[in-house]
């Protein structure tokens, strides 16, 4: 589960280091308590669904020091039992107790890494069902739970796969809402190649920017029924911005790429939904610019005694992969010869080692 990507990146990790926070309600020579903080994002598209459990721990020690340590932040696997539950009209459906492994190597940070400890299934999702995750502590026999609905399947309405990037107005990307989605990100990915004028070794580079800057929400969360949202951008700042984050090399020669291998297919849309819950835990996680810096403190897990802590929510994705050549005024013409971008040397897509490799078959 790639968790980079979404309303992109709301870091799915919860600070142990609240509990040595200034506040007045904290009695540090208090008994240890127990706390868990679970984190999950559902997708029904992938194959594989992983969930992330912490426990919380006291020290008297540097706290991020003590983060890395793999005992103090992690359950023994025989103290817990992980369940996923699904429901349809309200009925259980199914129950599964979660395996763990440790195949996934977490990115660096404060927690001990690179190996991390998660649950997993395989489960096929359905965006019809409700799905909970119950957290057994086998000792006290306590539980705490969560729920969450499916985000469904959408697609993006237009562009479809020509798209004018030197229109210097208003354009409206618009998609189909998902159902089940509170909030969407648009993101605009350029793929190409670099090509050493030397060597002639090719490199394959990917160049990502997010055209929304806030959310674009939905209240009516019920999708599924044709209805459109839509969000407006100005196509012809493309090249302003290749020209901002490419950097001018005359070693190299560059060409656009071509996705799954269908030439001039350079741009992909890809479009991500995500539901309430993550939504609202991403709006209280969000940096807070106010003098008054009290924060409120969202989860969806519920339990007896308020000690659990996270997120159990979905996402989902669509994508729109679209052409970047001179069917539509001189997309590849600006590209290569236009004022923003001709100190990038791109090429001609005809010319490059791709396109001739593919005229050969």
């Amino acid at each position: 589960m790639n968790i980079k990507h979404f309303l992109l990146p709301v870091v799915i990790c919860f600070s142990i280091f609240s509990l040595v926070s200034c506040n007045d309600d904290i009695d540090l020579t208090a008994d240890y308590k127990d706390i868990s903080f679970s984190y999950s994002i559902l997708d029904m598209n992938d194959t594989t669904h992983y969930f992330k459990i912490y426990k919380g721990f006291l020290t008297d020690d540097n706290a991020f020091e003590q983060a890395s340590n793999w005992e103090n932040i992690y359950y023994p696997v025989d103290s817990i039992q992980v369940r996923l539950e699904e429901y349809l009209n309200g009925q259980l459906n199914r129950s599964a107790i979660l395996d763990t492994t440790t195949k996934v190597n977490k990115v660096p940070g404060y927690f001990a890494q690179p190996k991390q400890l998660l649950y997993y299934s395989n489960w096929k999702l359905n965006e019809d069902a409700t799905y909970r995750l119950v957290i057994k502590n086998v000792n006290t026999g306590k539980e705490s739970y969560a729920e969450t609905q499916i985000v469904g399947d959408f697609s993006v309405r237009r562009p479809t796969g020509n798209w004018n990037m030197n229109l210097d107005q208003l354009y409206k990307i618009q998609f189909y809402a998902a159902n089940n989605a509170a909030a969407y990100d648009i993101y605009m990915d350029f793929y190409y190649i670099e090509v050493d004028n030397v060597t002639g070794a090719i490199a394959h580079k990917k160049l990502s920017k997010k055209l929304n800057p806030d959310l674009i929400r939905d209240n009516q969360t019920v999708g599924g029924d044709g209805r459109e949202i839509g969000y407006n951008i100005t196509p012809n700042t493309f090249y302003t911005f290749l020209s901002q984050n490419i950097e001018p090399n005359s070693h190299v020669t560059r060409y656009i790429d071509a996705i799954d291998n269908q030439p001039y297919y350079c741009i992909q849309l890809n479009v991500w939904a995500a539901n309430d819950a993550f939504v609202k835990y991403r709006d209280v996680a969000t940096p807070n610019s106010s003098i008054v810096q009290n924060r409120l403190e969202y989860t969806n897990f519920i339990s007896d005694n308020d000690n659990a802590y996270g997120i159990f929510a979905s996402r989902n994705h669509c994508t729109k992969n679209l052409k970047l050549d001179n069917a539509q005024a001189h997309n590849e013409d600006t590209l290569v010869k236009g004022s923003a971008t001709s100190n990038l040397n791109f090429d001609y897509y005809r010319n490059s080692p791709l396109f001739i490799s593919e005229e050969k078959r």
